[in-house]
């Protein structure tokens, strides 16, 4: 990296002005850049900031892309031309679909990665792109003119100007590491913390919140009993996340032209012991989270082991994956038990874990308090309402995991490039994608712990599957030029107009086909007759597997489908229907307070906002309408 560094610095010293500027090469900000690079298709059109251009990429916590409604968001970011997807497949060490017990609407795919090779092959795609310059220093300041982003300035390189900034911190705003009663300022094991951030930002009259994340030991592969436990294989025949494996790809040194690219690992299961609860118990004391040392919020859905104990009383053990985290080292990621207790009760605690008895901790588990600006604050684009041009994207907005942040940076990338070239934002809907759930859950909740995606948020998901995502999202990634530029582009554009093809085939072979006496169309809807039964019957047709997956499914749910649809468009009128950004709640006579407070606060952008928000009412809504009307009529006469 360090000659890649010093031919950045070159170029910025004779350019110092970008079209997009992105703070931060987590993965909120690598796919920011990505978006807007993929958008924007021209040389040295995007700035990456980053305090340390070799952790680009870094998987600072769970080594693995996906899961429950996770792989959903990945699947869209790749169908809208994202790198998260190509990346998680160039690197898997361990494919696994979860809930396949259950029908294709919540399987959600998933991969263990290798880490270190997955943050390499993150900064290679990065490098590989001309539309990117990475730059090396902390940003310190935000540069704004009459309520317009004007700039970044850079702690050691000086000022860069953009009309558009993504800010992406992660866990470093003010990040304070905890262990025990040690307390570490950084937002990463052994990285420093971004304080300049937070300073700008509410100098700027940002409303800012406080999260807590937090992780687990990691052991010693050689130390445990790993033969003696329980296997978790992976899936025999893995499913990756591109559409583009499958028929190969290359980006710079990034090629996957088979899958899987690197070899498969297996994982090992073990437990929690009665001992070891009561352990946890005997140290409470000595826990931030319950000492008062840690006062903000964690994530509910992803609680340390002390939070597990406490909450869980009478379970008598909590099961424990232990996951290799690559090939290139021996460190295993020991999945359901993170902790922040101290360094001596932890090596005790895992050693009470069956084939733990004798391991050895290559790095302790820790909690991280870090800076967040309470998202209301932000629209469903990503873009800020107080400053026009400046997005946030990430755990900065209070979520959590990889995915989510990944989602949030492409939603805020491709918007600042549209930005940059005076046109108007692109705001997903939560009919089109598990990104447009995110994106208004965000703007219409407040924050009392991190977000975290779930397929039970998205009431739409029977027509946002995982492997319908090409369908639904990749005609929209080239209506907003996010195709087409790079050979990869290309390549997109060429395999979904294949799988169009393959899936329209089928579809019009199941209108005419015949399985015995029953017309092939209703056949498809029974719960035993599997996509390998619609192929079988269908040995004319000629598409790939994953297509034919993707049309059983389509046929499997069309009665269901139709009527969501229906319903989508009933309710399409008002969910759309635009809130001005100058209407003045308090002056709307008869609206409760209540309902009034929440407008005001969070300045919906469309009344099917307004109507997601906590104490505003159907009749609310009606009241609000009315004075909308009023309010316009007396902005029209004051004119």
């Amino acid at each position: 990296m360090d000659a890649l560094r010093l031919a950045y610095s070159c170029s910025l010293m004779s350019m110092h002005r970008y079209e997009v500027v992105v703070v931060g090469g987590g993965h909120a900000g690598v796919e920011a850049a990505w978006s807007a690079a993929n958008a924007l298709g021209r040389p040295h059109a995007v700035a990456l900031v980053t305090l340390d251009p070799a952790k680009i990429g870094v998987m600072a916590c769970n080594p693995a892309i996906g899961g429950l409604a996770k792989g959903q968001l990945v699947r869209e970011i790749d169908a809208l031309g994202g790198l998260m997807g190509l990346a998680a497949d160039a690197t898997g060490i361990h494919f696994k679909v979860l809930n396949t017990s259950k029908g294709p609407a919540v399987h959600g795919p998933r991969c263990q990665s290798d880490k270190i090779a997955y943050a390499r092959t993150v900064r290679t795609l990065i490098e590989a792109r001309p539309e990117i310059d990475v730059i090396a220093g902390p940003a310190e300041r935000l540069l704004t003119d009459r309520g317009q982003i004007t700039g970044v300035e850079i702690g050691g390189v000086g000022r860069i100007e953009s009309s558009a900034v993504v800010v992406t911190t992660g866990t470093f705003m003010r990040g304070l590491m905890h262990r025990g009663t040690a307390r570490t300022p950084g937002g990463r094991e052994g990285e420093a913390a971004a304080s300049g951030m937070s300073a700008a930002l509410a100098e700027l009259g940002f409303e800012l919140g406080r999260l807590k994340t937090g992780t687990p030991p990691r052991l010693r592969k050689g130390t445990i009993d790993w033969f003696g436990l329980e296997v978790e294989p992976p899936d025999g025949d893995p499913t990756p996340f591109s559409e583009l494996t499958r028929s190969g790809w290359s980006v710079g040194r990034v090629a996957c032209d088979r899958f899987p690219l690197i070899e498969q690992a297996e994982c090992r299961r073990t437990r929690t012991t009665e001992a070891m609860h009561d352990l946890i118990r005997a140290n409470l004391d000595r826990a931030p989270i319950f000492s008062g040392q840690i006062e903000s919020a964690g994530p509910r859905y992803c609680p340390s082991i002390e939070d597990k104990v406490v909450r869980f009383p009478d379970r008598a053990e909590h099961g424990v994956f232990l996951e290799p985290e690559s090939h290139e080292t021996d460190w295993v990621y020991c999945n359901g038990i993170s902790t922040s207790l101290p360094a001596d009760v932890q090596i005790d605690l895992v050693r009470m874990m069956p084939g733990c008895e004798r391991a050895e901790i290559a790095q302790h588990g820790y909690a991280v308090e870090y800076d967040t600006v309470m998202p209301h604050q932000i629209t469903t684009t990503g873009m800020t309402k107080r400053v026009g041009g400046l997005f946030l994207a990430g755990q900065i907005n209070g979520t959590s995991g990889y995915e989510e942040a990944a989602a949030q940076g492409l939603v805020a990338g491709v918007n600042a490039a549209r930005h940059a070239r005076g046109q108007e934002g692109y705001a997903f809907g939560r009919d089109q994608a598990y990104i447009g759930v995110l994106m208004d859950d965000l703007v219409t909740k407040r924050p009392v712990e991190p977000y975290r995606m779930f397929t039970s948020r998205a009431e739409h998901r029977l027509l946002l599957r995982a492997d319908n995502a090409p369908d639904r999202l990749t005609p929209i990634a080239e209506e907003l030029g996010l195709l087409g530029t790079t050979e990869v582009g290309r390549l997109r554009g060429r395999e979904q107009a294949n799988r169009e093809c393959a899936k329209s085939a089928i579809h019009d072979a199941i209108e005419t086909g015949r399985v015995g006496e029953d017309a092939l169309s209703l056949a498809v809807r029974r719960p035993a007759f599997a996509w390998t039964d619609l192929k079988a019957a269908l040995p004319t047709v000629t598409a790939p597997d994953h297509v034919w997956q993707s049309a059983h499914a389509d046929r499997r749910y069309d009665a269901y489908v139709a009527r969501q649809l229906a319903e989508i468009r009933r309710s399409q009128a008002n969910e759309r229907r635009p809130l001005p950004a100058w209407l003045d709640y308090h002056a709307m006579n008869g609206l409760r307070a209540e309902a009034m407070n929440a407008l005001d606060t969070f300045r919906p952008e469309t009344f099917g906002q307004a109507g997601r928000l906590e104490g505003v009412t159907p009749a609310d809504l009606t009241l609000l309408s009315v004075h909308v009307k009023r309010q316009r009529v007396a902005r029209a006469g004051n004119a």
